[in-house]
């Protein structure tokens, strides 16, 4: 008899030691605390998280936990849900497998592991195995987001979260599976609602159900070992006759996708899937600038997936703005790369990117036009002067993947330009090395007052 693939997760997690890992893991568990904290930090600051904060705040729970740049402490559920939202408000996060899949990890191992008092090399431990079991959700179903539309954060997010939440609260083995069917019936996220503050709620959600399944299927609640794959399972409702197959769960603990393909750290704040876009209008500007007035038409060749994402109009707010050829393309044109001060009411209402953004067209690729591998988002930017003259380039792999890594430099330029839009400079340098020495802490008691703020 094959054995349920909540079964073959919760042997996983029970076994799955540190000690017995690639080294190389605990060094990117490491940078993707700092990664994710940083934006966390920055998207505290943000109206969508702002929304979420007031919401909790008047819910009134017990102050067990901290939220990340806030001073109130709230429930773990709560701070979850919080510093989930805050976590993608900028679109900043770094992206794992399908999009930001495995956003919901960090903003609830640390409400949890600032509850139960765990240890650093815990804390890493959990989002290892978060990650892995991430990565057997999404290649189980390459298409959840490319084709089925579904957004992986919120999607896939939620069992990734329950699976390293209950690592970290030491969930036992035989109610693991109870956790993993809670969650799978929880999880949610539309790709429709991109471009809008519910994206980043999908992943505060996701942090939020995932304590709640791990809450109740550690007190006994039950459900279906299969709730994976079984014949109403998750992958086989939420694929509705796309292809899909449970295999990839077979090798979790002999091959660590942490590793390979790895995830991507963003170096521009917006959709992950126009990145390649981006770099490869940055690529010609240099060349295009001396006769931007001249230009006739821009045109885009991108992935379907990335086409279907795309807001095929000039951005009527910071959200939006994240998603928006029309506007990301001019702007790289005329003001080099987008950093966090171009989502902005300000950046938006600029008429010379407003008027080229009117030369704008996004459209599939013809060579582009079959890629579905989840993570791949190549795309060809070509310029056409009134007088014919044409530029062209291609980028097939974004800048911050593992064949293009970003710095130790930039990963920690992007934490400060992050973090100090909440905490002054010398707090965000002392979380910093906080977080990169991570795995050399004794304990954790040193984190949590540099992660909130005074207000």
């Amino acid at each position: 008899m094959t054995c349920p693939k909540s079964d073959r997760i919760a042997a996983f997690i029970t076994d799955f030691d540190l000690e017995d890992a690639p080294a190389e893991l605990i060094d990117l568990a490491e940078i993707a605390f700092v990664d994710t904290i940083g934006v966390m930090l920055a998207g505290s600051r943000e109206p969508a998280a702002g929304i979420v904060w007031d919401m909790v705040a008047a819910d009134g729970s017990a102050p067990a936990a901290g939220v990340v740049g806030r001073a109130l402490k709230t429930s773990p559920q709560n701070a979850a849900l919080a510093n989930g939202t805050a976590t993608q408000a900028l679109d900043f996060d770094l992206s794992f497998t399908s999009g930001q899949s495995a956003a919901a990890l960090v903003p609830g191992l640390l409400p949890l592991a600032q509850t139960l008092n765990s240890r650093p090399m815990d804390l890493i431990a959990s989002y290892i195995v978060g990650c892995e079991v991430c990565a057997r959700v999404v290649r189980s179903f390459p298409g959840l987001s490319s084709e089925a539309g579904w957004h992986g954060a919120g999607v896939a997010g939620v069992i990734t979260a329950a699976a390293g939440y209950a690592k970290l609260t030491g969930v036992p083995s035989g109610q693991i599976a109870s956790v993993i069917g809670i969650s799978a019936s929880m999880a949610s996220g539309l790709g429709e609602n991109f471009g809008t503050m519910v994206k980043p709620l999908h992943a505060g959600l996701a942090a939020r159900s995932g304590i709640t399944a791990v809450s109740l299927g550690a007190r006994g609640f039950t459900a279906s070992a299969t709730a994976i794959e079984g014949k109403q399972g998750f992958l086989a409702s939420y694929a509705r006759g796309l292809h899909w197959d449970a295999a990839p769960f077979d090798d979790l603990g002999e091959r660590f996708n942490l590793l390979d393909p790895g995830y991507k750290i963003k170096p521009f704040a917006c959709g992950g899937l126009l990145h390649t876009a981006i770099e490869a209008a940055l690529h010609l500007r240099d060349q295009a600038q001396p006769r931007l007035d001249r230009i006739e038409s821009i045109a885009i060749g991108a992935t379907q997936h990335a086409a279907n994402r795309v807001i095929d109009a000039y951005p009527w707010s910071e959200d939006s703005s994240r998603f928006s050829l029309k506007y990301l393309i001019p702007y790289a044109l005329i003001h080099g790369a987008p950093g966090i001060d171009a989502f902005s009411d300000d950046a938006i209402d600029d008429d010379a990117v407003r008027a080229l953004s009117h030369c704008v067209t996004a459209a599939v690729d013809d060579e582009f036009a079959n890629v579905s591998v989840s993570g791949l988002s190549p795309s060809r930017v070509t310029i056409i002067f009134d007088n014919g003259d044409r530029l062209e380039h291609v980028v097939r792999i974004a800048s911050g993947s593992k064949e293009t890594p970003m710095s130790e430099a930039a990963i920690k330029r992007k934490f400060h330009a992050c973090a100090t839009r909440a905490v002054s400079e010398s707090a965000a340098s002392d979380l910093y090395d906080t977080l990169r020495n991570l795995r050399y802490q004794n304990d954790l008691r040193d984190l949590w007052p540099l992660l909130t703020i005074d207000e």
